[in-house]
């Protein structure tokens, strides 16, 4: 209950519900999960030890603030962990359909979320195709820093998945897994590059700024 918790905080969050910054009251997330107080206060503690919760004195739990220089040095930790984890893939050689049968699923629930216009399960599909990518890695460190980090992308994502039309992602995601099927590194990297560059194309301080304004909260 307290996972599903720490979830149902991070899908708000994508959402657009929470913003950056968002006073989280344990009571009221309580009240609209159906749950008692006790797996929300444990959820929110363990966001706060993956950096998603913010505690202050005398002010409470805070979602994450978001910035710009925040958002680049995030994005530069995660390609750097994606890039090793597809030289691991590839000095295997090419993949065989088994081994990326998980990635393609991932893939296929992407395209039918961005089919659905539910943002938080946008976000949430596109997170388990790069899961997947580290996974084939075979690197349990990898994947476990990596992990460390997807609840703070999601919130990031949140804030950014319309900048790139949903039909290019899911293109950029079947060239990545067709790079990988080849065992072409090169291809991959470059593919990955091109994908993860999408945060370049916003002003995530104003962004926030532009729906704080548009509740009625700036």
């Amino acid at each position: 209950m307290v996972e599903q918790a720490a979830e149902a905080v991070v899908a708000a969050a994508a959402r657009g519900a929470f913003l950056p910054g968002d006073r989280l009251v344990e009571a009221e997330i309580a009240r609209e999960l159906g749950i008692s107080r006790v797996p929300v206060r444990e959820a929110l503690r363990l966001l706060e030890s993956q950096g998603i919760v913010v505690s202050t004195p005398y002010k409470g739990m805070r979602l994450m603030r978001v910035t710009n220089r925040g958002v680049a040095e995030l994005m530069r930790v995660r390609t750097a962990l994606e890039v090793l984890a597809i030289r691991e893939i590839t000095e295997a050689g090419p993949l065989g359909e088994e081994a990326l049968r998980p990635a393609h699923q991932a893939a296929a629930r992407y395209e039918a979320a961005a089919g659905s216009g539910d943002r938080a399960e946008i976000v949430a599909a596109d997170e388990a195709l790069h899961a997947q990518l580290c996974r084939l890695s075979d690197n349990a460190a990898l994947l476990g820093i990596w992990s460390g980090l997807a609840r703070q992308l999601s919130v990031v994502w949140g804030l950014g998945h319309a900048v790139r039309p949903q039909q290019v992602t899911a293109g950029e995601h079947a060239a990545l897994l067709d790079a990988l099927a080849r065992g072409d590194r090169e291809a991959a990297e470059r593919q990955l590059a091109t994908h993860l560059a999408w945060h370049n194309e916003l002003d995530f301080e104003a962004e926030i700024e532009a729906r704080c304004r548009a509740r009625g909260t700036a």
